[in-house]
Formats: C-alpha cells, sequence, structure tokens
C-alpha cells in the first residue's frame, strides 16, 4: 500500500494565518500537522509516502521531506501557483498517482488531525477487498452539513453519501481519511472524463457508490478537518493545556 497525503490547497479560509505557510506545515504541539499524519501512516507499515503539493509552496514541502530520515517521503509537485489554478483534490490525486507505482493507496487530506490508529481500518479493508472510507460521528446535524453524510448498512456497506447536504439525514460524515483498491487511476481518469468536479473526493466517492460497493469504518477519538482559523486555534489549544 502507497500513502499520498493531499497537500495542494491554499488555504484560503485560513488567511492570514497561511499565506506564507501551507496548511499542512502549521504547527500543532510544537509540531507540523503532517508530522501527526506521518506518525499514523507509519504505525501501520507504510513505507512510501507521497506529498502532493502545489508549486508555490514546493521548496518549504521539499525541505520538510528532506528532514525526515525513518521513512521515504517523495514530493509530487502539481504545477499551479495560486487558488485559480488549483487543480482539486480529485484531480490532484489522479495526477499524484500517475507519477508512483500502482498499488493499493491510503490518501489522506493533508488538513487533517487525528489521534485514532489506521491498524484496524486496513485490517477491514484487506478483508472486504474494496474502497473503504473512514468514518465519524460529528454529534450534530448542523455540524455535518460542512461534510459528506453517510448512511450504511449493517455490514457497514455505503447505502448514501451525501456532500455537505442542507438538511443531513444523519451525524455520520466522511473523513478525510481513504483506502483504494490499485484500479483507483482508472476510477478517476472514467470520472474525470465524465466532467464532474475534480474538487473533494467526497463527490468521486459519492459517484463510485452508483457503479460499486463502498464501505465505511467508522473511528471514536479525536478527529478535526482543520478547514477554519476558528477550528486551527480550537485544536492548536488544545494541546496547550
Amino acid at each position: 500500500m502507497e500513502a499520498v497525503i493531499l497537500s495542494g490547497g491554499f488555504a484560503k479560509r485560513l488567511l492570514p494565518i497561511s499565506e506564507f505557510i501551507p496548511k499542512p506545515l502549521l504547527p500543532l504541539g510544537g509540531r507540523p500537522i503532517l508530522d501527526h499524519i506521518i506518525s499514523k501512516v507509519k504505525a501501520i507499515g507504510i513505507e512510501n509516502i507521497y506529498l502532493s503539493v502545489n508549486k508555490r509552496f514546493s521548496d518549504q514541502f521539499l525541505y520538510y521531506a528532506s528532514k525526515i530520515k525513518d521513512v521515504n517521503i517523495e514530493v509530487i509537485v502539481e504545477p499551479t501557483n495560486s487558488e485559480e489554478e488549483k487543480f482539486g483534490a480529485i484531480r490532484g490525486l489522479g495526477f499524484a498517482i500517475g507519477n508512483i507505482k500502482r498499488d493499493d493507496y491510503l490518501v489522506i487530506a493533508g488538513d487533517n488531525y487525528f489521534d485514532f490508529d489506521l491498524l484496524p481500518m486496513k485490517e477491514f479493508f484487506n478483508k472486504k477487498e474494496k474502497t473503504t472510507v473512514a468514518l465519524y460521528d460529528i454529534g450534530s446535524t448542523e455540524m455535518a452539513k460542512k461534510y459528506g453524510v453517510v448512511k450504511v448498512d449493517s455490514d457497514f456497506r455505503i447505502q448514501n453519501f451525501e456532500e455537505k447536504p442542507i438538511k443531513p439525514k444523519s451525524t455520520l460524515i466522511s473523513t478525510g481519511i481513504y483506502m483504494f483498491k490499485n484500479d483507483l487511476p482508472d476510477i478517476i481518469n472514467k470520472y474525470l472524463k465524465e466532467g464532474r468536479n475534480p474538487d473533494q473526493l467526497g463527490h468521486l466517492i459519492e459517484w463510485m457508490i452508483k457503479n460499486d460497493t463502498v464501505y465505511g469504518f467508522p473511528f471514536k477519538g479525536r478527529w478535526y478537518d482543520i478547514g477554519s482559523i476558528d477550528i486551527y486555534k480550537e485544536v492548536f489549544n488544545s494541546f496547550v493545556k
């Protein structure tokens, strides 16, 4: 399994904090957000980690990767310098995996912070041999409006997926953590050729469940999508206490 950490965004909602530092390199507990993600990836035995980044911040990511010696980290640079040029998460992921060997893939959004172990999800994925999405009960339908809302059956097969619904039907949401089989390059190519939204992986999952079986794996613990200054401050302060 190869790991891809999506870090190609420009974090407009975190300005001015993110004007000169990319969001995945912002500090949490004295370490970059990426450090926390990479420690979880290493813990499940993945040896190759690829950072999918934009050209504007590529030097910072290359410097970061050069300082890590206990795991192989490669930086894949999208030729984008601004929000207007950005590929979007799905197209960016397609670009990244087009530059690495074909394998199963762990895909994580670089602005996620979580404290749970990924091994149970990996074991579930290996058993089912189907795309698996990490799920989290956010506990509030108002909060759920900001995410992909999921309904699963008794076997955790995703029955319904709705990206940022106006009226969420549950509080179970998709996180930015996914495991895909090795046919992901073909799936993304087909999706994009249909002219579909190239941003937000939830749109890809929503499309996939209409054509294939996709599972969810619920986690308990701490999880944050660091998508705003308020959430960043909340997580940052939790390390200070």
